[in-house]
């Protein structure tokens, strides 16, 4: 086994917890700043209408949280994150019928006189045309950048350096992404290796460039839910902020400034970018092998249908790359430290008793039964061979730095494994 032929059998899928060593906040994070800040006399991020709003809403959560826990038995530990909290804006400022509890009981007239008492604000203390509208615009196109700026990039050094040692390797890491973080483009740009995005000064071409430019490295970055430096025009145009002449940027539209999917209720849209980014990892995920899910929950059941169709009958391998995952049980032995390193000196966890890696796919399918996480669960892909999971508990930083130092060795040995399990299941 070389090292293109590995890389070229493996697709990586970063969640929000592979950004996590770079100081980007994850969902529960941001939500942690936004009730400091609402609780803060001396933060004026809101007006005093939109955080008595904001009380309410995540008053609103919380109990449908706890509500949702207890209807598991306590299997599932349900938290509140900011998706949750921007789609309820959202849907509170569309007036939409599908709304919780207690919105929808007495309740709601407190909402009616927090948006008179926004009305009569000035202009200048105003975000928007609306209480909901201005906390809409303030969550997405300014609190979001703020808590996504990385302050430490060292954790991607392995991957730098990997990289690096086959300057000649004819091989492209494919890196498929929900993050809207800059992260890995910073990063990289920076060590002269460019992630390929699908853009060329600044308009979109796509992946179906027969030749790349030469002022990117070789890191293929398909960011399935957007980036926080991609804007739409009121043509219907997307391009790169940085990129814009001065007439564009009297035409972005405001609502998609920054241009990314962020509390939306369904995640599958025709227009593009994201209906051919979405093509592409279908596409992908059929022609890969090996499938490395790194620091994503599995909260997402249209991902999740696309990942688990795709080693549907096969001898393909999902990868699950996180510190902690699965049913409650199993992440308290894992945060114990009930993980051990085995003679192939690969990290794979040590279940307790009555833990498996049937236990794992049983909690996929309890996700993807959960109508709280799709509208139509009875569409949803339920079943997923437990012999297609491998579960490595360890963070980003960690799993780079084990399997990418010295030329990816153990990468290469992690491959050579499965490839010659793959080969005894199926001689022939």
């Amino acid at each position: 086994m070389n090292i293109t032929d590995a890389v070229n059998k493996s697709l990586f899928f970063f969640g929000a917890g592979a950004s996590y060593d770079s100081g980007c906040k994850l969902s529960y994070g941001m939500l942690e700043d936004l009730k400091r800040r609402i609780s803060s006399k001396d933060d004026d991020t809101f007006n005093k209408p939109e955080k008595e709003a904001l009380k309410f809403l995540l008053s609103c959560l919380e109990y449908h949280s706890e509500w949702r826990t207890l209807e598991t038995a306590e299997n599932f530990k349900f938290i509140p994150n900011i998706e949750e909290l921007a789609l309820l804006i959202r849907r509170v400022k569309n007036r939409e019928n599908f709304l919780p509890y207690p919105i929808t009981g007495n309740w709601a007239d407190k909402l009616v006189l927090l948006e008179s008492e926004f009305d009569s604000l000035s202009e200048s203390e105003k975000y928007g045309d609306s209480l909901f509208g201005s906390l809409d615009r303030k969550i997405k196109s300014k609190l979001i950048r703020e808590w996504l700026t990385p302050n430490n990039y060292t954790f991607l050094s392995p991957l730098k350096d990997f990289l690096q040692h086959y300057p000649n390797e004819p091989f492209r890491m494919d890196i498929f992404s929900l993050n809207n973080d800059m992260v890995l483009e910073n990063y990289f740009t920076e060590n002269h290796n460019k992630p390929w995005r699908g853009f060329v000064s600044g308009e979109w071409r796509g992946f179906e460039e027969e030749e790349i430019p030469n002022d990117f490295g070789r890191i293929n970055l398909y960011k399935l839910h957007g980036s926080l430096d991609w804007v739409r025009l009121d043509s219907g145009e997307f391009k790169e902020e940085e990129k814009l002449d001065e007439q564009e940027k009297g035409h972005i539209e405001d609502e998609h400034s920054p241009y990314l999917i962020f509390g939306q209720g369904t995640k599958t849209f025709s227009v593009e970018p994201f209906f051919t980014l979405i093509q592409h990892f279908r596409s992908k995920l059929k022609d890969k092998s090996y499938i490395f899910v790194i620091g994503y929950s599995f909260f997402d059941p249209y991902i999740n249908n696309l990942l688990i169709d795709a080693v549907k009958g096969t001898s393909k391998k999902l990868i699950i790359v996180n510190p902690i995952f699965g049913p409650e049980q199993l992440k308290t032995e894992t945060v114990k430290g009930n993980q051990l390193l085995t003679k192939d000196d690969f990290l794979r966890i040590q279940y307790p008793d009555g833990i498996s890696d049937k236990n794992l796919a049983n909690y996929i399918e309890d996700i993807q039964k959960n109508s709280f996480y799709s509208e139509l669960p009875e569409f949803n892909i339920k079943k997923i061979n437990a012999e297609s999971l491998e579960f490595l508990p360890t963070g980003t930083k960690s799993f780079f730095e084990k399997y990418f130092n010295n030329g990816g060795k153990i990468f290469i040995n992690l491959i050579s494994e499965y490839e010659s399990l793959r080969n005894r299941e199926r001689p022939f």
